[in-house]
């Protein structure tokens, strides 16, 4: 079965009618033209979708901040943005004691 078809109209500067004229013959240039063009949205959707996971495996590391976030957003609700205050909060919770020595004998 044949897929539906839409006819459109291209200009293309005049050296790369030639160069297209050049290199298929008359009968094949459409089909030709279909291939690049499938061809080159294809490779562009790749590339957005392995430069979205990219993107994605940048940004797990820094869940927990989105959940600041959203606290913090709960939490103003009512009122203004105390941004030491947030600091503060942001720093205790990245705070991470350090493990104790062990007395080594004497």
């Amino acid at each position: 079965m044949m897929k539906p078809t839409q006819q459109i109209t291209l200009r293309l500067p005049q050296d790369l009618a030639q160069r297209l004229a050049a290199s298929s013959p008359s009968r094949k240039r459409n089909q030709f033209v279909v291939d690049l063009v499938r061809r080159e949205l294809d490779r562009e959707s790749r590339e957005l979708e392995e430069a979205a996971q990219r993107l994605s495996l940048l940004e797990q590391p820094h869940t927990a901040d989105d959940a600041d976030w959203l606290e913090l957003d709960d939490a103003l609700a009512g009122g203004e943005f105390d941004e030491q205050r947030f600091l503060q909060e942001r720093k205790a919770k990245d705070y991470k004691p350090a493990k104790t020595a062990r007395a080594l004998p004497a």
